[in-house]
């Protein structure tokens, strides 16, 4: 969860700082959508949406 608020956090102050959703993508390496998608979320929905994450299910979970 604090790997994504992190990434949250990150994309936010680049925004700020007026980069474009281009150079952050390949500032942090990530794509296109998902700098779009963090831009677009709040901090709540952020903690949220990553609380979420961490909520589901995996395939092999089963297994373990």
């Amino acid at each position: 969860m604090e790997e994504k608020l992190g990434l949250y956090v990150k994309i936010h102050e680049l925004h700020k700082r007026k980069f474009k959703v281009t150079q952050i993508t390949k500032e942090l390496k990530i794509s296109r959508p998902t700098v779009s998608k963090y831009l677009e979320l709040t901090v709540d929905e952020a903690k949220a949406y990553t609380e979420q994450l961490l909520g589901k299910k995996k395939k092999l979970d089963h297994y373990k």
